[in-house]
């Protein structure tokens, strides 16, 4: 992986934490469950948080390869912060 140069997560810190609060929510989860039939699951988000915050503190060669790995499919019916096209 590239050490550094002008690589940047996909998107900011902030978008990843706004959308794991949003999945850890008490109305997310209850529409969730009320639609799917499960808990949903937040842990993609957090753990890209927690890449891109490490990525911006250490530069971490390890958090890089993390953020570049294939995107999480989206469950029906999530919707995301991100608007199409940013």
């Amino acid at each position: 992986m590239a050490e550094g140069g002008g690589w940047q997560p996909p998107r900011p810190c902030e978008a990843y934490r706004a959308e794991w609060e949003l999945c850890s929510s008490a109305g997310h989860f209850l529409r969730h469950y009320y639609v799917h039939g499960e808990r949903p699951a937040c842990v993609q988000w957090r753990r890209d948080l927690d890449s891109c915050r490490e990525w911006e503190e250490r530069r971490s060669a390890e958090a890089q390869a993390r953020a570049a790995s294939p995107p999480r499919s989206t469950a029906p019916g999530h919707t995301t912060l991100c608007k199409e096209g940013s």
